[in-house]
């Protein structure tokens, strides 16, 4: 496979993460230099990143392909971000010096509740959440809980919430405190049910001193939680009628909940969040218990092939907990809906467990953390200069165009591309400054090709999947004299239309592009010419999700008002980004009118949802008349009414490459491992792969480099991946 001075050259497809991740892990290893004669990236169009990439536009606004907001359990990531960060050395008091400059905390998370009442006004609720912060910083290790941690960590969170809640003291309870002094009967009556109850456990019948400060429900709460500290930390060395106890306790206590809240469940918020945080907990409970996941050697993989919702209902979660806004949000979060309809929410079971565990309970910092500029200028900037000192090349517009396997079926022994364009220079500088960043830019910088002209003019889009550009040039690499390793990083939707040999030659191939399905997604981006506040929203800024469908999730992103060049003066007051699921299939790649097509239907879709519900987040948008003032939307000063939308921007992902990699039941074991493609040159990477978190997210595909790096050299080792071998 090498070449005669024993050195391979490492070819790489796709500017995604996926491929940055791998080609920045390859060069971390302490032999690199001594292994490789060249590690090459190839990239249609002018930017990398992938369903990452951003570019600036009109006035240097930020475009993006969606929202994109990292998570405080991004470990792998972080810890390559800061490493590329301190490698960057960017002078103190430039924009964006340390990866503490890119990145903010952000804990205040909004859910929203659709309540079916004809006598509401409004039938849209914000239940809120304030996550706490803490002095941990992702991505400086540490040991990930075990399932047992997790439920133990569970039942804390209850009773946190719990806690909090009007019916932690005997006055919520059917024998209340008050009724307890005025009559000692029904004080002796409640003293005697608990110790009854704890005797028919098996327990030791003793009752704590709060007896009479707080309800039963408190003392079940308590007395589970204490019940589970005396277990060992190893569930192997558990009885069964351990669990049996803990889970009896657990049953009387919802029960006990359900009755005290359920009644007012339709008129009191505060109820029925209450029941359906406690609901949900004892389900997700009883069911890594019953279904033995605890000793399972599989983990959490062991349910993959059930849908989570189906699921809670298995294991006693009411329709009003498994339907609830909570768990809407983690389907919107991961846009967990086939074909992208709302009405066919699809997610597995074991990986939606693992996003909450992760999500919830291994935040470091925050529970997320804003990125200070667009994810191409925080993200792929830094790690395409720090790349490019480091000896990795760069092409841009080198479009991949196919791949051929060799007559034994064994290898990848071509490399089919079209070159784009031609570089006036030999060199492309992909950036453009504003604000003093390094940015990418949302067209090609035409000046420096010398078909600029004729792109520009014919609005080009050379990262269109469906372009009708012809190419400059055909190049086809060969194995053994371009290359000797190929990392194929161009996500999973492309994978039937530029390995269609690979998917004919491996059975495993063709299961994993039939059983690892995408959805399409679609963003919009406006921009307001007055305060959050003064739109009408009085909390703080919020991360808002499981709100009307299909832009399903907001985000306040203002915090990048300054980061963006609109003149003095006419700056914008409000950024807000809106994202969810799109409907529609992959079209056939020969149908060119497609991206007009979905663009026009982006836009008409969009512009539906914001004049229908933009009024619950936003009211003072909603004119004397009940329509939209969009004079509150910034725009040219010529622009009038309907108009001012018309400049802001949305976006339908609806290339192969860009759709959205989905967790189905069942998928998991056809995913494929970035090392063990059935074809000795080749590696993959991605979150699409075998990947150990297996999930939709910038970590998952930072796992992915890793192991992609790990089955080219050897490094790093998977044990040194933090949640590669947890459950």
């Amino acid at each position: 496979m090498t070449k005669t001075n024993g050195k391979e050259k490492i070819t790489i497809l796709g500017g995604g993460l996926g491929s940055l991740s791998t080609a920045y892990m390859l060069t971390n290893a302490p032999d690199w230099k001594e292994r490789f004669e060249t590690i090459t990236v190839y990239q249609a169009g002018w930017r990398l990143g992938g369903k990452g990439a951003s570019g600036r536009g009109v006035n240097g606004r930020i475009e993006e392909h969606g929202l994109h907001i990292w998570l405080g359990l991004y470990e792998n990531a972080f810890k390559v971000i800061q490493d590329v960060y301190k490698e960057l050395g960017r002078p103190t008091g430039t924009p964006l010096a340390t990866w503490e400059d890119a990145f903010k905390k952000h804990n205040f998370v909004v859910l929203e509740e659709h309540i079916d009442n004809k006598d509401a006004k409004d039938t849209w609720r914000n239940w809120e959440f304030d996550f706490p912060e803490n002095d941990d910083i992702p991505g400086q290790g540490g040991e990930l809980p075990d399932i047992w941690a997790y439920i133990k960590m569970t039942l804390d969170w209850m009773h946190e919430m719990f806690m909090d809640s009007p019916h932690t003291t005997g006055s919520s309870s059917r024998i209340s405190d008050k009724t307890a002094k005025k009559n000692p009967k029904h004080r002796s009556t409640l003293f005697m049910k608990i110790k009854e109850f704890f005797r028919r456990l098996f327990l030791d019948g003793r009752i704590i001193f709060e007896v009479f400060e707080l309800s039963l429900g408190a003392l079940l709460l308590k007395e589970a939680i204490a019940f589970s500290r005396k277990l060992e930390d190893d569930p192997k060395l558990h009885e069964k009628g351990h669990h049996d106890s803990l889970l009896k306790l657990l049953e009387e206590f919802i029960n006990w909940v359900e009755k005290e809240t359920i009644a007012e469940a339709d008129h009191d918020d505060e109820a029925r969040r209450l029941f359906i945080m406690m609901d949900l907990g004892f389900a997700g409970i009883r069911g890594l218990i019953s279904d033995g996941i605890l000793t399972h050697k599989e983990g959490l993989d062991a349910i993959d092939d059930t849908e989570f919702r189906d699921w809670l209902k298995k294991h006693g979660a009411s329709e009003i907990s498994y339907k609830s806004g909570i768990v809407k949000g983690l389907y919107d979060l991961v846009f967990a809906y086939r074909n992208g309809e709302p009405d066919k929410p699809v997610l597995s079971a074991g990986i939606a467990l693992r996003c909450i565990f992760r999500i919830c309970f291994t935040y470091k910092g925050a529970i997320f953390w804003k990125m200070q500029a667009g994810m191409g200028d925080t993200i792929f900037t830094p790690m395409h200069d720090v790349l490019k000192r480091r000896g990795v090349e760069f092409k841009f517009f080198h479009k991949v165009k196919g791949l051929s396997v060799s007559e034994d079926k064994k290898s990848v022994s071509k490399i089919h591309l079209g070159r784009q364009a031609t570089l006036k220079g030999g060199k492309y500088s992909p950036f453009i400054s504003v604000e003093n960043l390094d940015c990418w830019p949302s067209e090609p910088l035409y000046d420096q090709l010398k078909e600029g002209d004729e792109l520009q003019q014919g609005r080009v889009n050379l990262e269109s999947f469906w372009s009708d550009w012809k190419d400059v040039e055909e190049i086809t690499l060969e194995k053994n004299k371009d290359f000797d390793r190929i990392v194929f990083g161009i996500s999973l939707g492309s994978v039937p239309f530029l390995c269609k040999d690979l998917v004919l030659a491996n059975s495993r191939w063709k299961d994993m592009v039939d059983k690892v399905e995408t959805v399409r997604t679609m963003a919009l981006q406006v921009w307001f010419n007055e305060d959050l506040e003064s739109l009408g929203w009085k909390d703080k800024s919020p991360v808002l999700d499981a709100y009307a469908d299909p832009l399903n999730t907001w985000a306040n992103m203002s915090h990048l008002i300054g980061r963006e060049a609109f003149p003095k003066g006419n700056q914008p007051k409000t950024i807000a980004y809106y994202c969810g699921p799109m409907t529609g299939p992959t079209p056939h790649e020969q149908q060119s009118n497609v991206p007009l097509q979905e663009d026009n239907r982006v836009k008409k879709d969009a512009l539906a949802w914001f004049e229908q519900n933009i009024g619950h987040l936003m009211p003072s948008l909603r004119s004397s008349s009940n329509g939209i003032n969009w004079d509150l939307l910034c725009a040219s000063n010529n622009k009038k009414g309907l108009e001012r939308f018309e400049e802001q921007f949305w976006r339908g992902n609806i290339d192969p490459s860009e759709r959205y990699v989905m967790s189905v039941p069942g998928s998991t074991k056809f995913r494929i491992k970035p090392g063990e493609t059935g074809f000795d040159n080749l590696v993959i990477t991605g979150d699409w792969v075998d990947n150990g978190f297996n999930a939709g997210c910038v970590e998952a595909t930072v796992m992915a480099g890793m192991l992609a790096s790990n089955a080219i050299c050897g490094y790093p080792k998977p044990e040194e991946i933090a949640g590669y071998s947890h459950p």
